[in-house]
């Protein structure tokens, strides 16, 4: 009766307020949600991750956007190897050496007398002699360390008493290879500002250092214990920035000037034979500069090839006066689709580092074009799939052979240029 009647009303009003309160915590739940959702975001848009840090993802204006990969100035994306480019399998006959035992060598340097000097990616120095069996036999002796830091290019000077290296941490260096003294030439930019991510140098006959300085971002150590350039260069992309510069140091007064800033990852340096020009790489801009020292347009930066078929690294002038380029990698579709687009850059910056040894393997293969010093490509040479030689990062000729630097392997490579 009546009793039954009351249960059911209060049990139909605490039904209710449980439905109300269950739309209420619903509202409440659509609005916390998106906002915690942003919360636990907010440090990805707000900063990139170390060592870049303290920098964000910036805009990338057009005309740096039109210089990438399948843009109207850029090469294609899946570039057709053919004319001066076309494909071959020379690079197959190139021999690995001192397999992993030198890991990560960008570059080889050869002495007057032919010794190899190599540097590894944590920053020990590895030398070989040559055989009378045209083979090469490292020395066991005490390795000279030049850490910490990544050395990436270097060069003999003095007659082979010395080595110049690009240090990615340290700066420009000087090493007296008879006592292992290293001198710190250059730490700075002309303005005071540090001098971050020392790539490469060549050496003008006047003894005038010319070297590269590829990003506002430092590197740091991995935790593998060696510093991560490849990190580094993979956020300097990922930001979009355009910090790169070329300068110069000269040995007698011990000034350094900037030469060039704006460059799209300044990497390689060589200078003419004739000292006119010195060309720079400009890496994500898969082209070479060249900045006139002097003639007319001294001073002044043009483009001495672009559109190149990969990622162009490490540079150095041929035996015969031309350039050796050095494509490190394949073009990738994954910069240019991504580079319009800042706040993607950003929080990509989190997550495409750790992908890159995948992102390499895709991009695996070994290739170097020759260049003339007015653009025209007179060689290209290839290991297409990268099976014998790949992530080529320099290239240097001594008396008919081509020594490989190797930024992300485990050996350096020669190759017997006829």
């Amino acid at each position: 009766g009546r009793a039954g009647t009351v249960q059911s009303v209060l049990v139909g009003m605490a039904v209710g307020r449980a439905a109300a309160s269950l739309r209420s915590s619903s509202a409440l739940l659509l609005l916390l949600v998106p906002l915690l959702l942003s919360l636990a975001a907010w440090p990805l848009f707000s900063k990139m991750p170390p060592p870049f840090d303290m920098f964000v993802a910036l805009q990338i204006p057009p005309d740096q956007l039109a210089l990438l990969a399948g843009n109207i100035r850029g090469p294609a994306l899946k570039p057709v190897l053919e004319g001066a480019y076309a494909a071959n399998a020379k690079l197959k006959s190139t021999k690995r050496l001192f397999e992993e035992i030198v890991v990560g060598a960008e570059s080889v340097a050869v002495m007057p007398s032919g010794e190899l000097i190599m540097l590894d990616k944590f920053g020990y120095m590895h030398r070989a002699a040559p055989t009378k069996g045209g083979e090469y036999s490292l020395r066991h002796d005490e390795k000279l360390y030049i850490g910490p830091g990544r050395p990436l290019g270097y060069h003999i000077v003095n007659g082979g008493k010395a080595l110049l290296v690009c240090d990615s941490l340290k700066g420009l260096l000087e090493v007296t290879l008879k006592t292992g003294s290293i001198q710190v030439l250059v730490n700075t930019r002309p303005d005071g500002t540090p001098l971050h991510y020392a790539n490469d140098l060549d050496v003008a006959s006047d003894g005038t250092v010319y070297f590269t300085a590829s990003s506002d971002g430092t590197v740091a150590l991995s935790p593998e214990g060696f510093y991560d350039t490849m990190r580094s260069y993979v956020l300097s992309t990922m930001r979009g920035e355009r910090a790169g510069s070329l300068l110069s140091y000269e040995p007698h007064s011990r000034k350094t000037r900037e030469l060039a800033r704006g460059i799209a990852f300044a990497n390689g340096v060589a200078v003419a034979a004739d000292n006119t020009f010195v060309a720079v790489v400009e890496t994500n801009a898969h082209r070479v500069l060249r900045h006139w020292l002097t003639g007319p347009h001294a001073g002044t930066t043009d483009v001495l090839i672009d559109r190149l078929p990969g990622f162009p690294d490490g540079l150095a002038r041929s035996a015969d006066g031309n350039f050796w380029v050095a494509l490190v990698g394949k073009v990738s579709p994954i910069v240019p689709l991504m580079a319009p687009y800042r706040l993607l850059r950003q929080l990509a910056s989190h997550i495409v580092p750790s992908l890159t040894p995948l992102l390499l393997r895709r991009g695996q293969w070994g290739a170097v074009v020759k260049v003339s010093p007015s653009g025209e490509v007179l060689d290209a040479l290839y290991d297409l799939d990268g099976e014998v030689v790949s992530s080529i990062s320099n290239v240097v000729e001594h008396e008919g052979k081509l020594f490989f630097g190797n930024l992300a392997g485990n050996y350096v490579g020669v190759y017997k240029h006829v």
